[in-house]
């Protein structure tokens, strides 16, 4: 099986996804033309717009299955797609937040508002029409987007986030912490409820140890030396679900405190995620700095988790299978 993961690398899941699949004896091969900061010591090749244009006759002869992430495809305004679907290529798209969640269903499914996508509501679901009309299976990463999709896709596989957990070795906060250090990372503080967190921490600060370490404009490598140092991680307070940096930070074996809505969190049941949003924010950190011993046990169990449903060892033969489908073939 010959595979093409093109063109936006997203929190380093395509590097990840292309190596795990190698590792399983798949042909991967990722492109990206999405450069960030965060620079991710990602085994994809980074590329911009115009040298995959040129690249797209070699890689139609060569590959069985594209496998697309963001909503984009090889050419912009995915003019490809169509041509791709008449050659009789199979196509996956694999969406991962903004470029399909809508402000009219986010208000409907979030009891927050949500910062809106770079994209109009209308512009996300001509996209989507116009994608699912040449591409029969889209990969998302649980139940808060999957809303956003399933009606649309004949099939909407859930897959979790991937993680080489064996990267990271865990660091336990310690049994009877001094001082409780909380590492917060926000890629966008909007989204993230930044603003949130840093005044409930700072509130608590007068009467607790405890002390925020905001995580911004560092590579990921440099940003993951930061994160070995918490006692405790907060992603999100706003978005229902837990990314990428909430994953690496239980394979870190760090608690991690997040909203993920009832309805996401019900999919999960040994989710070991710390739940709370912008109005539960400050009880729930309140009773953990009372408690902070808690800390240790939650986080080996969030190890736990990390490892078995996060792992590639778990996700990339649950991606094979899902290749073998739109491929038509039995596995």
């Amino acid at each position: 099986m010959r595979v093409v993961h093109a063109p936006s690398e997203i929190a380093g899941q395509m590097g990840i996804l292309c190596q795990g699949l190698r590792n399983h004896g798949i042909n991967a091969h990722g492109y990206n033309w999405f450069n960030s900061y965060l620079r991710y010591n990602s085994k994809v090749q980074n590329i911009d717009a115009f040298e995959l244009i040129r690249m797209v006759d070699a890689l139609v002869k060569h590959a069985d299955l594209f496998h697309f992430h963001n909503g984009n495809s090889l050419f912009t305004g995915n003019t490809d797609v169509p041509m791709l679907a008449s050659a009789g290529k199979r196509m996956i798209m694999h969406h991962w937040g903004s470029d399909v969640r809508t402000v009219n269903l986010s208000s409907r499914l979030n009891r927050y508002r949500l910062p809106p996508s770079y994209m109009s509501d209308e512009q996300i679901h001509q996209r989507l029409k116009l994608l699912s009309k040449h591409i029969h299976d889209a990969i998302v990463q649980d139940y808060e987007l999957y809303p956003h999709v399933a009606d649309y896709y004949k099939r909407v596989h859930v897959l979790p986030l991937a993680c080489r957990t064996g990267d990271f070795a865990p660091v336990y906060p310690p049994v009877k912490p001094e001082r409780i250090r909380i590492v917060h990372a926000p890629t966008n503080r909007k989204f993230k409820g930044t603003a949130y967190v840093e005044a409930v921490v700072r509130k608590l600060s007068g009467k607790y140890p405890v002390e925020l370490v905001l995580v911004e404009n560092k590579s990921h490598e440099e940003a993951v030396k930061l994160y070995r140092k918490a006692d405790l991680i907060i992603d999100q307070i706003f978005c229902g679900t837990y990314g990428m940096f909430a994953v690496e930070a239980m394979a870190l074996g760090k608690p991690v405190l997040c909203y993920v809505r009832p309805d996401v969190a019900a999919k999960k049941p040994s989710l070991p995620i710390i739940n709370a949003n912008r109005d539960t924010l400050a009880a729930v950190l309140r009773d953990i700095l009372r408690a902070p011993e808690r800390l240790h046990e939650i986080g080996k169990a969030s190890r736990s988790f990390a490892e078995r449903y996060h792992d590639t060892k778990v996700v990339i033969p649950k991606l094979i299978r899902i290749y073998q489908k739109a491929l038509g073939v039995s596995g």
